[in-house]
């Protein structure tokens, strides 16, 4: 899970995460979740795909954020067929 606190008022306005995995796992719908303290979800993208790389990206983004506020990155998993495995995520969230 990421964590990051804000310091001052922003909004993010797009976030993109990548995810890569050594086996890519099957299709089922994956979805990825901007989680704002820790009480409200907003979707970044559900990718359903049997690929090594996948990528979730929203642009359309508009979350306010105050100072204190602070925002982690959550995954819905799946009831895989074959799971992905050796994975590794990274991204970015902007804010302006």
């Amino acid at each position: 899970k990421w964590y990051y606190s804000c310091y001052g008022e922003t909004t993010i306005t797009h976030a993109e995460i990548y995810c890569y995995s050594g086996t890519a796992g099957t299709a089922e719908s994956w979805s990825l979740y901007i989680r704002k303290n820790n009480t409200t979800d907003t979707l970044i993208a559900t990718v359903a795909a049997a690929t090594n790389e996948r990528i979730f990206t929203n642009g359309s983004l508009s979350i306010p954020m105050a100072a204190g506020d602070y925002f982690e990155i959550k995954a819905i998993n799946p009831t895989w067929a074959t799971n992905p495995l050796t994975t590794i995520f990274g991204g970015y969230i902007y804010m302006e």
